[in-house]
Protein backbone atom coordinates (compact mmCIF):
# COMPACT_ATOMS: atom_id res chain seq x y z
CA UNK A 1 0.00 0.00 0.00
CA UNK A 2 1.65 3.12 -1.10
CA UNK A 3 0.83 6.40 0.75
CA UNK A 4 2.20 9.86 -0.08
CA UNK A 5 3.06 10.69 3.50
CA UNK A 6 5.54 8.18 4.08
CA UNK A 7 6.41 7.28 8.20
CA UNK A 8 8.78 9.40 9.15
CA UNK A 9 11.54 8.87 11.95
CA UNK A 10 10.57 10.21 15.34
CA UNK A 11 13.17 12.15 16.89
CA UNK A 12 15.12 11.07 20.51
CA UNK A 13 14.22 14.22 22.64
CA UNK A 14 16.36 12.23 25.61
CA UNK A 15 17.06 8.76 26.83
CA UNK A 16 17.55 7.71 30.33
CA UNK A 17 18.93 3.84 30.88
CA UNK A 18 17.02 1.71 33.01
CA UNK A 19 18.47 -0.72 35.61
CA UNK A 20 20.23 -4.06 33.98
CA UNK A 21 17.62 -6.77 33.27
CA UNK A 22 20.56 -10.05 32.44
CA UNK A 23 20.77 -9.71 28.85
CA UNK A 24 18.67 -7.05 28.18
CA UNK A 25 19.07 -3.54 29.17
CA UNK A 26 16.14 -1.02 29.30
CA UNK A 27 16.18 2.23 27.93
CA UNK A 28 13.63 5.02 28.00
CA UNK A 29 13.66 6.89 24.89
CA UNK A 30 11.57 10.32 25.10
CA UNK A 31 9.98 10.94 21.69
CA UNK A 32 8.24 12.89 19.71
CA UNK A 33 5.31 11.58 17.03
CA UNK A 34 6.26 13.33 14.02
CA UNK A 35 2.77 13.45 12.63
CA UNK A 36 1.40 15.23 15.64
CA UNK A 37 3.84 16.37 17.76
CA UNK A 38 2.88 14.19 20.52
CA UNK A 39 5.57 13.42 23.29
CA UNK A 40 5.75 9.77 24.86
CA UNK A 41 8.31 7.29 26.79
CA UNK A 42 9.08 4.48 24.59
CA UNK A 43 10.92 1.53 25.84
CA UNK A 44 13.74 0.36 24.36
CA UNK A 45 15.25 -3.45 25.26
CA UNK A 46 19.17 -2.93 24.20
CA UNK A 47 19.55 -6.39 23.37
CA UNK A 48 22.52 -8.57 22.08
CA UNK A 49 22.36 -9.96 18.46
CA UNK A 50 20.97 -13.59 18.71
CA UNK A 51 21.86 -17.16 16.34
CA UNK A 52 19.68 -19.79 15.43
CA UNK A 53 20.86 -22.94 13.64
CA UNK A 54 18.48 -25.44 11.53
CA UNK A 55 21.06 -28.31 11.65
CA UNK A 56 20.05 -31.57 9.18
CA UNK A 57 22.57 -34.47 9.24
CA UNK A 58 23.73 -36.23 5.80
CA UNK A 59 20.64 -38.87 6.18
CA UNK A 60 18.30 -35.26 6.27
CA UNK A 61 16.97 -35.58 9.85
CA UNK A 62 17.02 -32.32 11.40
CA UNK A 63 19.15 -32.13 14.69
CA UNK A 64 16.81 -29.78 17.54
CA UNK A 65 16.83 -29.45 21.39
CA UNK A 66 14.53 -29.85 24.05
CA UNK A 67 15.37 -27.79 26.89
CA UNK A 68 13.62 -25.79 29.84
CA UNK A 69 12.11 -22.51 29.15
CA UNK A 70 10.81 -20.12 32.23
CA UNK A 71 8.89 -18.25 30.67
CA UNK A 72 6.39 -20.89 29.77
CA UNK A 73 7.49 -22.59 32.78
CA UNK A 74 7.63 -25.69 31.16
CA UNK A 75 10.04 -27.36 28.21
CA UNK A 76 10.21 -25.94 24.42
CA UNK A 77 11.57 -27.91 21.32
CA UNK A 78 13.91 -25.36 19.32
CA UNK A 79 16.64 -25.72 17.47
CA UNK A 80 20.18 -24.77 18.62
CA UNK A 81 20.92 -20.92 19.14
CA UNK A 82 21.77 -18.03 21.68
CA UNK A 83 23.27 -15.41 22.24
CA UNK A 84 25.90 -13.74 19.76
CA UNK A 85 29.10 -12.86 22.35
CA UNK A 86 30.09 -8.89 22.20
CA UNK A 87 32.37 -8.69 19.06
CA UNK A 88 31.16 -12.39 17.78
CA UNK A 89 30.55 -13.06 14.15
CA UNK A 90 27.26 -14.33 14.00
CA UNK A 91 28.54 -17.41 11.70
CA UNK A 92 31.31 -18.32 14.47
CA UNK A 93 28.38 -17.84 17.22
CA UNK A 94 26.35 -20.47 15.54
CA UNK A 95 29.12 -22.71 15.48
CA UNK A 96 29.70 -22.45 19.13
CA UNK A 97 26.24 -22.77 19.94
CA UNK A 98 25.67 -25.79 17.60
CA UNK A 99 28.95 -27.21 19.64
CA UNK A 100 27.72 -26.18 22.99
CA UNK A 101 24.24 -27.34 22.54
CA UNK A 102 24.56 -30.42 20.58
CA UNK A 103 28.45 -31.38 20.41
CA UNK A 104 28.11 -31.01 16.64
CA UNK A 105 29.82 -29.71 14.37
CA UNK A 106 28.79 -29.00 10.02
CA UNK A 107 30.40 -30.05 6.71
CA UNK A 108 28.86 -26.90 5.19
CA UNK A 109 27.40 -23.68 6.64
CA UNK A 110 24.75 -21.49 4.54
CA UNK A 111 23.69 -17.92 5.87
CA UNK A 112 19.95 -17.67 5.89
CA UNK A 113 19.18 -13.53 6.11
CA UNK A 114 18.58 -12.82 10.27
CA UNK A 115 14.89 -11.33 11.47
CA UNK A 116 14.07 -8.63 14.07
CA UNK A 117 12.70 -10.60 16.60
CA UNK A 118 10.22 -8.08 18.13
CA UNK A 119 10.85 -4.44 16.37
CA UNK A 120 8.26 -3.04 19.24
CA UNK A 121 10.73 -3.06 21.85
CA UNK A 122 14.51 -4.81 21.32
CA UNK A 123 16.74 -3.10 19.14
CA UNK A 124 18.58 -6.34 17.97
CA UNK A 125 18.38 -9.08 15.11
CA UNK A 126 18.18 -12.85 15.04
CA UNK A 127 20.31 -14.33 12.56
CA UNK A 128 19.45 -17.81 10.81
CA UNK A 129 22.27 -20.64 9.12
CA UNK A 130 21.94 -24.01 8.23
CA UNK A 131 24.54 -26.37 9.00
CA UNK A 132 24.50 -29.17 6.84
CA UNK A 133 25.94 -32.69 6.90
CA UNK A 134 26.04 -32.19 10.87
CA UNK A 135 27.81 -34.77 13.16
CA UNK A 136 28.40 -35.52 16.54
CA UNK A 137 31.64 -35.18 17.61
CA UNK A 138 32.20 -34.06 21.33
CA UNK A 139 29.99 -33.99 24.44
CA UNK A 140 27.72 -31.35 25.37
CA UNK A 141 29.02 -27.78 26.90
CA UNK A 142 26.26 -26.10 28.51
CA UNK A 143 26.06 -23.19 30.52
CA UNK A 144 25.50 -23.68 33.81
CA UNK A 145 21.41 -22.30 33.16
CA UNK A 146 20.89 -25.25 30.56
CA UNK A 147 19.29 -27.78 31.04
CA UNK A 148 18.60 -29.69 27.65
CA UNK A 149 18.73 -33.14 25.34
CA UNK A 150 19.30 -33.34 21.57
CA UNK A 151 16.05 -34.59 19.35
CA UNK A 152 16.74 -36.33 15.70
CA UNK A 153 14.01 -35.49 13.89
CA UNK A 154 12.78 -36.44 10.01
CA UNK A 155 11.33 -33.84 8.11
CA UNK A 156 7.72 -35.73 8.29
CA UNK A 157 8.49 -35.79 11.97
CA UNK A 158 9.04 -31.56 12.58
CA UNK A 159 6.87 -31.17 10.64
CA UNK A 160 3.85 -32.67 12.23
CA UNK A 161 5.11 -31.54 15.91
CA UNK A 162 4.77 -27.56 13.93
CA UNK A 163 1.07 -28.38 12.89
CA UNK A 164 0.03 -29.68 16.22
CA UNK A 165 1.92 -26.89 17.60
CA UNK A 166 4.58 -29.18 20.12
CA UNK A 167 7.16 -26.66 17.76
CA UNK A 168 5.80 -23.19 18.44
CA UNK A 169 8.84 -20.76 18.81
CA UNK A 170 8.39 -18.25 16.86
CA UNK A 171 12.27 -17.26 16.13
CA UNK A 172 12.48 -21.35 15.64
CA UNK A 173 9.55 -21.27 12.75
CA UNK A 174 11.27 -18.21 11.33
CA UNK A 175 14.39 -19.92 10.65
CA UNK A 176 12.56 -22.95 9.67
CA UNK A 177 10.28 -21.50 7.17
CA UNK A 178 13.45 -19.91 5.40
CA UNK A 179 14.08 -24.48 4.54
CA UNK A 180 10.85 -25.95 4.64
CA UNK A 181 7.40 -24.75 3.67
CA UNK A 182 5.55 -25.04 7.18
CA UNK A 183 1.67 -24.85 5.93
CA UNK A 184 -0.27 -26.95 8.27
CA UNK A 185 -1.94 -29.47 5.95
CA UNK A 186 -4.97 -31.57 7.55
CA UNK A 187 -2.30 -34.69 6.62
CA UNK A 188 0.08 -33.22 8.93
CA UNK A 189 -2.49 -32.63 11.46
CA UNK A 190 -2.73 -36.74 11.42
CA UNK A 191 0.95 -38.00 10.67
Amino acid sequence: MDHDDPIRPWPVLKSKQGTSLGIFQPRWDHVKNPRNGHEMRALVLETPQWVNVVARDEEGRFLLVRQWRFGISGPSLEIPGGVVHAGEDPLQAGKRELLEETGCEAREWIALGSVSPNPAIHDNRCFHFLAKGVRQVTELNLDPGEDLESVWLTEQELLARIADERLDHALVLSALARVLDLRVTDQRRQD
